[in-house]
């Protein structure tokens, strides 16, 4: 049995990295706090949920998502800072994708039960490095 050699492979010269032209689409970030508990010690299941139904929707919607492990979010708010546990859930629009109005407006709804569920104010995306705020949907 002859052996073969497994080919390294082709890497890009450093000095030519940043020749390599910008890759076209959208770039799609959305923050998904861990939320109010009365403990953080307190499972984070429905957290978890949430995560799973936005990448579900992002999957569907767009071809993929990638969901970055927990990181740690702060902000100011009448003149006091607050943490939070966040999941950072990323997905890359395809150029060819028609109309991402529909699917980005389903994302919403999804952010604002997030907001109920979770009890914040406010959650949100970033599209091409636009914030979109969504606030909380009240339950009828």
């Amino acid at each position: 049995m002859k052996r073969t050699r497994s080919r390294a492979p082709r890497r890009v010269p450093r000095r030519k990295w940043f020749e390599v032209p910008p890759v076209p689409g959208h770039r799609l970030m959305v923050f998904v706090p861990e939320g109010d508990r009365t403990s953080k010690r307190e499972p984070v299941d429905v957290h978890d949920r949430w995560v799973l139904r936005i990448m579900r929707h992002l999957g569907r919607s767009f071809g993929g998502a990638t969901a970055y492990g927990r990181g740690v979010g702060v902000w100011e708010w009448r003149d006091r800072l607050w943490w939070d546990r966040i999941t950072v859930v990323e997905s890359w629009i395809p150029p060819g994708c028609p109309d991402i109005s529909r699917p980005m407006n389903g994302l919403c709804t999804l952010l604002a039960r997030v907001c109920r569920d979770l009890n914040q104010d406010e959650v949100g995306c970033m599209l091409n490095g636009v914030w979109i705020a969504v606030e909380k949907l009240e339950r009828a």
